[in-house]
Parts: C-alpha cells; sequence; structure tokens
C-alpha cells in the first residue's frame, strides 16, 4: 500500500451478512442503492441513500417479512445489522424467515 495513503482512501474489508435477516436487508438496499455489496455496519445515509429511498426500504422490508417497520425506526437504526435485528426482534422470525446464525469453520 501505499505509505502516502490516508485512513479514508483505505478501503477496509467488507463485512457481509452474517443471518439471513441481514441477507435479506442487504439484498433490498443493494437493489434500491444500486450497488454490487455493502458492509452490514455501513450507514444507509452515507452510502447515499435518501429519504424517499428509505421509505421505499421500510416498504419492501414490510412486504417481505411481514413485519411492520415504523420509518422513524429506519432513520433511528441506520445499518443493515441493526435493521435486521430490530426485525428480528420485532417478529421475522414468527413470519417464516429462517434467523438462524450461520456459522463457518469447523466445529
Amino acid at each position: 500500500m501505499d505509505p502516502l495513503t490516508t485512513q479514508s482512501e483505505r478501503k477496509p474489508e467488507l463485512i457481509e451478512p452474517r443471518t439471513p435477516t441481514e441477507k435479506l436487508v442487504a439484498e433490498v438496499w443493494c437493489e434500491l442503492l444500486e450497488v454490487d455489496a455493502v458492509d452490514v455496519t455501513e450507514d444507509f445515509f452515507e452510502l447515499g441513500g435518501h429519504s424517499l429511498l428509505a421509505v421505499q426500504v421500510v416498504f419492501q422490508l414490510s412486504d417481505r417479512t411481514g413485519v411492520e417497520l415504523e420509518l422513524e425506526e429506519f432513520f433511528d437504526l441506520g445499518t443493515i445489522e441493526e435493521v435486521a435485528a430490530q426485525l428480528d426482534r420485532t417478529g421475522a422470525a414468527g413470519a417464516g424467515l429462517d434467523t438462524t446464525e450461520v456459522y463457518e469453520g469447523e466445529l
């Protein structure tokens, strides 16, 4: 790496979705933000999202999970991992989503 590269220019490793709910949220974000992948810790609005896209995200997630997420909640949460955790807490598991954690590696 070039020693003159600033911290803001370095691209950290992408933290990929770890749960089925995170994968679903990431899928919706990628579709609406028109990107190939998103880090589960990145903020929706820092990725280029805006209030009109946020409305679409909330609608699509509610439609796909059967769980109503308030727009105000979405604004407060901000990241895929936070939105997914809220969906899981408020009933995504009861809506038929498999919310089992997926662990890779040897047992």
